[in-house]
């Protein structure tokens, strides 16, 4: 979480800067800018938010299946392989306080009740994530001056705020699905022991 608190206020106040040098529009108010960058730095905080509220109250059945966006393939896993997120994923903000659950590491690798729990969990993340990233893009409407072609905050801090934002909110996406094969094995591994079990037993 540091590290991306440090991301967001040094790319905060780079944004902050380039307005007041290069950006006309409130030359006589330059410190408008930086209050305009934090405003639209907690819009994108707000949507973030939101979309997870909303992805949160979704069915479970509508992420009980490995397809769609939940699954991970080959050349995805290569993609992330060539990212090296096995290296940086640790990283990367895990908000399972939120939830009650936290996917960082796995706890009780053999107990399927459990494991079955993290796979849902990280497949709800992957879907707020995943969604968050179009939705940072929704800040661009809220520089009420596009509309009458008087304001230019929509291209010099709405849309490099989103552009960040997107970036930041798809990491843990990848990290998410990048360990959704790993999960799924060792859920399909259990059911094997388990089985294997049983039979020894009778």
């Amino acid at each position: 979480m540091l590290l991306y608190s440090i991301i967001i206020v040094v790319c905060a106040a780079i944004i902050t800067t380039l307005n007041i040098f290069l950006n006309p529009q409130f030359q006589e108010m330059p410190w408008l800018y930086a209050i305009l960058v934090l405003a639209f730095v907690v819009g994108a905080v707000l949507l973030d938010g939101l979309v997870a509220l909303i992805i949160r109250k979704l069915p479970e059945k509508w992420f009980q299946e490995d397809k769609g966006i939940f699954k991970t393939s080959n050349a995805e896993m290569k993609f992330y392989r060539f990212l090296k997120v096995q290296k940086w994923k640790n990283h990367v903000p895990e908000l399972g306080s939120f939830t009650g659950f936290h996917k960082n590491k796995v706890a009780s690798p053999f107990d399927n009740e459990y494991i079955g729990r993290f796979i849902l969990e990280a497949r709800y993340g992957v879907a707020i994530h995943v969604w968050s990233v179009p939705t940072s893009f929704l800040l661009i409407l809220c520089d009420f001056g596009l509309y009458t072609g008087t304001s230019n905050i929509w291209l010099t801090i709405a849309l490099p705020v989103a552009a960040i934002n997107a970036i930041l909110i798809v990491l843990p996406a990848f990290v998410l699905k990048f360990n959704l094969p790993r999960l799924i094995a060792i859920y399909n591994n259990n059911i094997v022991l388990e089985k294997r079990q049983k039979d020894e037993q009778k």
